[in-house]
């Protein structure tokens, strides 16, 4: 990323259930987006004899809030933002990890892509682009904390049908850091989405979201828990990878054109 005298920090946070093409969106847009640095959640793991046990099969639990090291995520978040980079000796275990299943999808054309991001920037004043800077935060369970939750400027929740996330998760490739014990996804990853994504969860039995490809517009359904407040809702069901960048670029069009196009004072870090 190029650091400038002054620059813009928009941040975009994308969350939701395992599987829901939160990783794969966000390396879209990284794709897509100039001066773009992506924070990974999973990066910020606490070492695995640290980790709670799930009392149901006595495993490691890899899938609550206690599992992730929030302040160091905060911090880290934070370097990123003001310096354009990680901070030193930083070493990013996600970014080598494979995204999706066995079988690799056809990769979104250049021609899209180079249509998004004309979209995209076409809602920043030209004189601002070259000293804005984006930081993607990608990350399952990223709203149960309130400061990164008012940290971030665009919001994303991505979800799928649960049987759709499992067939996702089940078949896809094995991770640098570890591989899911047979049952894993039943037994501890859905369980604790349930719990610690409740809000979003009730929201989405009011709308109906979740159980096919759809798109929740935050502004035209009515949020009375904070936690959902100006949080895109993106269900993909059987939606192609094409189609899911397509929607969450478009989607994040819409929210840049509502932001404030001169930052206030406080609001540029150098």
């Amino acid at each position: 990323m190029v650091e400038n005298a002054k620059s813009r920090i928009i941040t975009i946070g994308l969350s939701g259930p395992s599987s829901g093409g939160k990783t794969t969106v966000s390396r879209y847009l990284k794709s897509i987006l100039p001066n773009s640095t992506i924070v990974h959640q999973d990066d910020f793991y606490r070492p695995e004899a640290d980790l709670p046990l799930d009392p149901k099969t006595g495993l490691a639990n890899w899938d609550c809030p206690e599992a992730i090291d929030f302040q160091a995520l905060t911090t880290t978040l934070g370097h990123v933002k003001e310096h354009g980079r990680f901070p030193d000796g930083f070493d990013s275990l996600e970014e080598k990890n494979p995204v999706g299943s066995k079988e690799t999808p056809l990769p979104v054309s250049q021609e899209i892509l180079d249509a998004l991001k004309k979209d995209i920037l076409d809602q920043i004043p030209e004189h601002e682009r070259d000293r804005t800077k984006f930081v993607i935060l990608d990350g399952f369970i990223l709203y149960v904390d309130e400061t990164l939750r008012r940290t971030l400027d665009v919001k994303f929740f991505l979800t799928a049908p649960y049987q759709i996330l499992k067939e996702r998760r089940e078949s896809r490739k094995g991770y640098a850091t570890l591989e899911d014990p047979p049952g894993y996804f039943d037994d501890v990853v859905w369980p604790n989405y349930l719990v610690y994504n409740a809000p979003f969860v009730r929201l989405m039995e009011e709308i109906q979201a979740g159980r096919d490809t759809g798109v929740f517009d935050a502004a035209n359904s009515n949020r009375s828990d904070s936690t959902t407040a100006n949080i895109d809702i993106v269900s993909s069901g059987n939606a192609t990878i094409h189609e899911m960048v397509e929607t969450v670029s478009r989607l994040l069009a819409k929210r840049l054109s509502q932001l404030p196009s001169v930052p206030r004072e406080g609001e540029y870090m150098n």
